[in-house]
């Protein structure tokens, strides 16, 4: 009995911290960076408002925070510093694209400072 106490105590240990802990799978390695999929609904100076749900630029002017929210999802201002003109300059209103940021201002919208952004077909 005690033979077999000590076989299930070594099996339950060495099952201890063979796993990922609760959250680490989610977050980017240090030299890769977290990415928004979604429709530019705007395109302002320097920087562009990409949704979760594509809306009009009528909608994107949003007085009503809230009914702005329900239907755009989730939206965040993106900074467009680090992005090159020509990059820049194809961007339009309506877009499906991919952008590669840094960490996200917890407002409504958030705000963020793209990295890179791909077009998605």
């Amino acid at each position: 009995m005690k033979r077999l106490a000590a076989i299930l105590m070594v099996v339950f240990l060495s099952a201890c911290g063979t796993g990922v802990t609760s959250g680490e799978q989610d977050q980017p390695q240090p030299d890769e960076h977290p990415s928004f999929i979604g429709y530019i609904a705007k395109v302002e100076d320097n920087q562009i408002l990409v949704t979760e749900n594509k809306v009009d630029e009528e909608e994107a002017n949003h007085e009503d925070i809230d009914q702005f929210g329900e239907k755009a999802g989730q939206a965040i201002y993106f900074s467009l510093t680090e992005i090159d003109e020509s990059t820049i300059n194809q961007l339009d209103v309506g877009d499906h694209i991919e952008v590669l940021h840094g960490a996200v201002a917890e407002s409504y919208p958030g705000q963020s400072s793209a990295k890179k952004v791909n077009h998605i077909e």
